[in-house]
Formats: C-alpha cells, sequence, structure tokens
C-alpha cells in the first residue's frame, strides 16, 4: 500500500498499522522513508525533474519539465526570430523579449527543481510517520532541578 500510493492509501496504512508496535513501525518508516540528496544531485546535474520522477514525485517532475522545455523552447525560438531578423535590419530586438522569457523561465525552473526534493521528502515522510501512527519527535530539552541545569530527553507520541 505504501509503495502504490502513500498519500492514497494513508487512511488504509494507518488501520492497518495499528496492530503494530514502535520497533516495527520505526523498521517499516525506515524502509519507506524517502531521502532528498539523490534527487536534488541529479535535478542540479541533469534537470528536467529526472530527479523528481526518480523520487516518486510526478507532480514535481512534470512542472520541471514542462518548464524545462518551455523556458527552452522559448530561448531557441527567440535567437532564431532575432538572427533572422538581425540580417534584415541591424537595430532591432525583435526575439529578445522572447529570449529573456525563455532564460527567466529555465532559471526559475531550475530553482523550482533544487527545491522541489527537499518539500516532497518532508511531506511524504510526515505523511509515512502519521499513517504509521509513528512516534512524532525525540528532542533534547535543558532542565532545572534543585538549581541544578540539566538535559531531559522527550519522546512525542501519538496516541489515537
Amino acid at each position: 500500500m505504501i509503495n502504490d500510493d502513500l498519500f492514497e492509501n494513508e487512511d488504509r496504512i494507518r488501520m492497518e498499522s495499528s496492530t503494530l508496535d514502535q520497533s516495527q513501525k520505526f523498521m517499516l518508516y525506515g524502509e519507506y522513508k524517502k531521502d532528498q540528496w539523490v534527487p536534488f544531485l541529479v535535478n542540479f546535474l541533469v534537470g528536467a525533474g529526472i530527479g523528481s520522477f526518480i523520487q516518486g514525485d510526478k507532480t514535481g517532475g512534470t512542472i520541471a519539465l514542462v518548464g524545462d522545455i518551455a523556458g527552452l523552447g522559448s530561448v531557441v525560438v527567440g535567437a532564431v526570430s532575432y538572427a533572422n531578423a538581425s540580417y534584415s535590419n541591424s537595430y532591432t530586438t525583435s526575439g529578445l523579449g522572447l529570449m529573456t522569457f525563455g532564460y527567466i523561465t529555465l532559471l526559475g525552473t531550475r530553482i523550482f527543481e533544487l527545491i522541489r526534493p527537499f518539500t516532497f521528502m518532508a511531506r511524504y515522510n510526515s505523511t509515512l510517520k502519521n499513517a504509521l501512527n509513528y512516534f512524532d519527535s525525540v528532542s533534547v530539552a535543558p532542565t532545572i532541578e534543585n538549581g541544578i541545569a540539566g538535559l531531559a530527553v522527550t519522546c512525542k507520541m501519538n496516541l489515537n
């Protein structure tokens, strides 16, 4: 169910995982959680949303792919238009606007491609934790007891 579609099967996974203990949930979470570094590097080096597709993020991959195609297409069409117009008139700016739009689109899409693996990973892993009813967090908090400073480890768990 997790591999099929975590977001669609979240309620079913929550029901099925209610019989598991925390160590089993921990093992499932460790096995199915997403990592962001490989998709980030692929998006950085290759682009076109390929890293997002590798991560399983179809929406992010499609947005990046369409953005890269639109940006690259605008640059090419603008450059061809500018080259053709400059043969007849050396003072023309025809095609420069389309080229500028293309470069801005490529830059915006590249920024999106670099951020998307991190946001998708955070959303996916959070949904996985909720579906497994796995503990929310472990943290260290400063304490003062009888005038002595110390640290306390806390664990927040969902008990519903």
